[in-house]
């Protein structure tokens, strides 16, 4: 268990040095800028990702070989699945090459995160679910304050940055793991766990009361 809990605490604390962010501008307003980046903005997020990570050239380069080689390989399997016939077999030809590419999915997300540590893999993969965790959190965010209008604005910024900052960490911590579902649940029970209690502590301090559908609230609001 201790083996188990280590790691995800050690996300958990990453993730608390997140919250001096304004979540504001880095993820609760945030706009999907990067479908319309060139290849060369691309290649230079890519760089100052590797920078930030602390990647050496000698791992930085070895980690463009594994992405170079899953890439052609599910291209690879892509176009023999666009291309596959059998006219005389009751088989959806498909059917045989999804579970080909989502082996080699699995192969080549378990070789990236085996490769990077967490901490490294976030500072290329949270700029992918920055607006899933913004759409989100501002969802789970405003049934917290639904009913306390009491809190002042240092406050709602203090708790939209906790809530903001799970949601991101609960979707890189599924692409993280997203090879073993046996991995992948207990770590997000972990911090899903750390968030709540987190999550109560400042609604105790700030007297935040449950929302409207007390038992039947499902995200952890009725404490007072």
């Amino acid at each position: 268990m201790k083996k188990l809990i280590a790691p995800v605490f050690a996300i958990f604390f990453f993730m608390t040095g997140l919250y001096a962010q304004n979540p504001e501008s880095k993820g609760m307003n945030i706009q999907d800028e990067k479908e319309n980046l060139t290849e060369s903005a691309i290649q230079q997020n890519f760089y100052e990702s590797a920078k930030r990570a602390g990647l050496t050239d000698t791992k930085m380069t070895e980690l463009l070989k594994i992405i170079e080689e899953r890439n052609k390989v599910l291209k690879d399997l892509d176009t023999k699945k666009k291309q596959a016939s059998a006219p005389y077999s009751i088989q959806d030809p498909g059917t045989l090459y999804n579970f080909k590419i989502n082996n080699a999915r699995n192969y080549y997300a378990k070789k990236i995160s085996g490769f990077l540590t967490y901490k490294e893999y976030c500072e290329f993969a949270m700029a992918d679910y920055r607006t899933e965790a913004n759409e989100s959190a501002r969802l789970e965010f405003r049934q917290i304050i639904a009913s306390n209008d009491n809190l002042n604005d240092d406050q709602k910024k203090k708790l939209s940055g906790l809530v903001y900052h799970y949601h991101l960490h609960q979707l890189v911590t599924s692409a993280y793991y997203s090879y073993d579902k046996t991995l992948q649940k207990p770590k997000l029970g972990i911090l899903r766990f750390n968030f709540e209690k987190d999550l109560k502590k400042m609604c105790k301090e700030y007297n935040i009361k449950a929302s409207e559908g007390g038992e039947g609230n499902t995200n952890s609001f009725q404490w007072n």
